[in-house]
């Protein structure tokens, strides 16, 4: 019998990513939270796991979810970390696209069983094992049918043996808008959902993602008060956060840099900080891509905060922002429609902050759209842009495209950059002209209230941009 056991525990582990785990060696010195960074959040987090905050007392799933950049990732290792300095039983998944077994969901099931395997007694090990004997097949079997199979009835026979535990077991899935199939992604998601559907497990999950469509609509399905959610937005001051992260970083560049005696007292100045800050737009991946560029060891730290900057033009082959605009590249390539998404775009991005042409409706109507396309179109940005309600409207029926990141404007207006996805504005504002013309013969038909008659005030600026 127990070589039976070994055998199929044996069988479990050719089944494992250990690239997903939060402690895995292939994942060395993975991002974390910077010291005094995102605390409200990751007492949050802390707080519903351990049943600290009575608003998300009765949740057994939480979703983390923000733009690309923002730190996810971050603050889901962080969590991991302070679990399991804790004590706590935990097992993770860290999706990465770019890793064949942490890309797909193929592993998902069998090496957080395994994690849990290691972690809980005996029983629960054996029961595992059991499941690999009665079916060797079980790993080409359902998603579904391998939760069932290798987590949830391991899990019960382990309660029914006796076994307690003061924590929640917990289960952090990051990064699940990496796994390659945006459908699988929202069945993921519908299969928390029923892992815990009869609240008879000691389990909690955290599952930390960019708001892509699919995964969207599958939290919007479930019922409000069985999850709990935390939006990466301006309510956990991020912008602090990222000057204070800044700050910390370049006084390290000043401490250990072997050029440090040529950095100046002041570096960096107020200003130069306060540009960066804004650039990052709340999104860390910007500000942790300025500090590794800016501290390489072979080059001046000063010269190249001022590439980062402008003030300076980069060497030939020098790209400051190569992560940030591999990511950028990585969103606008899944997406249908990209001309038409970049003409959008770029309307947004040329026309003059004082004027409000980032409405949904007036972009509709100039560029011939029918309602809701622009909605239809940014479902697959929504990591980059939001289509959200204009701010000034009470009654929340004005809405309006609003870009995340700073610096993706930066990235489309510099060819070098973005390449194939580069926004002319020259060309930009000729075929923006083309169309005022073409608008300008249909005034005396347009009706009263469409957003380009000259009542409206806002089609005759376009015609003097």
């Amino acid at each position: 019998m127990q070589g039976s056991t070994i055998g199929g525990f044996e069988r479990l582990q050719e089944h494992v990513a250990h690239g997903a785990f939060h402690d895995s060696g292939e994942r060395f010195d993975p991002p974390k939270c910077h010291h005094n960074t995102r605390v409200a959040i990751i007492k949050r987090i802390t707080d519903w796991i351990s049943g600290l905050n009575e608003d998300t007392r009765e949740a057994l799933i939480m979703w983390l979810y923000g733009a690309a950049g923002a730190g996810k990732s971050a603050i889901a290792q962080t969590i991991a970390e302070i679990l399991d300095g804790q004590h706590f039983v935990l097992a993770s998944f860290f999706f990465w696209r770019n890793d064949p077994q942490r890309g797909t969901a193929k592993l998902l099931v069998t090496t957080l069983a395994y994690q849990l395997a290691v972690k809980l007694s005996p029983v629960f090990r054996e029961r595992l094992c059991q499941a690999f004997e009665n079916d060797p097949l079980i790993t080409t079997r359902s998603l579904e049918a391998q939760f069932k199979a290798l987590v949830r009835e391991p899990l019960l026979e382990l309660l029914h043996s006796g076994f307690s535990t003061n924590n929640h077991i917990v289960i952090i899935i990051d990064g699940l808008d990496e796994c390659d199939d945006p459908k699988v992604q929202a069945r993921i998601v519908d299969l928390s959902f029923r892992l815990l559907d009869s609240r008879d497990l000691p389990l909690k999950i955290l599952i930390a993602s960019r708001p892509e469509i699919n995964i969207s609509s599958s939290f919007d399905r479930k019922p409000f008060y069985t999850m709990a959610r935390i939006a990466l937005d301006n309510d956990y001051q991020s912008a602090e956060d990222i000057r204070h992260f800044l700050a910390d970083q370049f006084n390290e560049i000043k401490a250990d840099h072997p050029l440090r005696s040529y950095i100046p007292n002041g570096w960096p100045a107020e200003d130069s900080l306060n540009t960066l800050v804004r650039k990052s737009s709340g999104q860390f991946i910007y500000a942790s891509t300025v500090v590794k560029y800016v501290a390489s060891a072979r080059h001046r730290p000063t010269h190249r905060l001022e590439v980062v900057l402008g003030i300076q033009l980069p060497k030939a082959g020098d790209n400051p922002f190569a992560e940030l605009d591999a990511l950028y590249r990585h969103i606008l390539m899944e997406v249908e429609d990209v001309d038409l998404i970049l003409q959008i775009i770029g309307f947004v991005v040329l026309h003059p902050p004082s004027y409000n042409y980032n409405s949904v409706t007036f972009i509709e109507a100039f560029l011939s759209l029918a309602p809701g396309d622009v909605q239809l179109l940014m479902q697959n940005l929504t990591s980059l842009i939001s289509v959200e309600n204009h701010p000034d409207d009470p009654d929340g029926a004005v809405l309006i495209v609003r870009i995340l990141h700073a610096s993706l404007k930066d990235y489309l207006l510099d060819q070098s950059r973005s390449k194939d996805f580069f926004l002319d504005h020259l060309k930009m504002h000729t075929h923006y002209a083309e169309l005022c013309v073409a608008h300008m013969a249909e005034l005396p038909s347009l009706e009263s209230n469409s957003p380009l008659h000259p009542s409206m005030g806002m089609f005759p600026y376009v015609l003097i941009n």
